[in-house]
């Protein structure tokens, strides 16, 4: 996945199956932390009241590189690896996926329920709509009036978009820059008597 892109959901999506009596209800949805998730899977829980099995997995981190899987009582491996595996397939993050199974009173075994966890993250994840994210860090520089609008329009022209300006007797501009575009620009603008730091390394 690039370092500057990364893929994710515009929206919900649901879907459903049933299997030997027992119905699983899939709910695809974006989430910005593991906060927004809690609050997600709480909506479910509450409504879902009768359901036996909330079943889940999340994607976070611009690159995937933070997840989760949760089998909520079913046996190891058999539901939140399965939902995570439907995820991660399709190259999304900041995405949650829960399950939530209705019990029908018949076993499926090992090998039913990964495909009917499987099948019913896929058909909610297929019904969601997918965008694609440039991916940008913060950066604050600090340059005179007469070099502001160059820096402006170089980031404008790479992706990048202008957060915030402080405008006193120096400028002071929090931008938003692709990753892959920062270190070059960092390089350019100090060359060039601009004061320019990473917003994550200022204290």
């Amino acid at each position: 996945m690039s370092t500057d892109r990364y893929r994710t959901l515009a929206g919900e999506g649901h879907g459903q199956l049933r299997e030997k009596a027992s119905r699983f209800i899939g709910a695809a949805f974006p989430m910005g932390d593991e906060d927004d998730f809690k609050q997600r899977l709480q909506a479910l829980v509450k409504e879902h009241h009768g359901a036996r099995h909330f079943c889940y997995a999340w994607v976070l981190g611009d690159a995937g590189e933070r997840h989760r899987a949760n089998d909520a009582g079913e046996p190891a491996g058999t539901a939140g690896r399965p939902i995570l595996n439907r995820a991660q397939a399709l190259g999304l993050t900041y995405c949650g996926v829960v399950v939530v199974r209705y019990f029908g009173g018949t076993l499926l075994g090992k090998p039913g329920l990964v495909r009917a966890y499987g099948e019913a993250a896929a058909l909610a994840l297929e019904a969601a709509p997918v965008k694609e994210v440039v991916a940008r860090g913060t950066v604050v520089v600090t340059c005179t009036y007469a070099q502001m609008e160059p820096v402006r329009n170089a980031v404008l022209g790479m992706e990048g978009e202008v957060l915030g300006m402080d405008l006193s007797d120096t400028c002071r501009l929090t931008l938003a820059i692709p990753h892959g575009r920062i270190d070059g620009l960092l390089g350019t603008w100090r060359a060039q008597g601009i004061v320019a730091e990473r917003a994550d390394h200022l204290k």
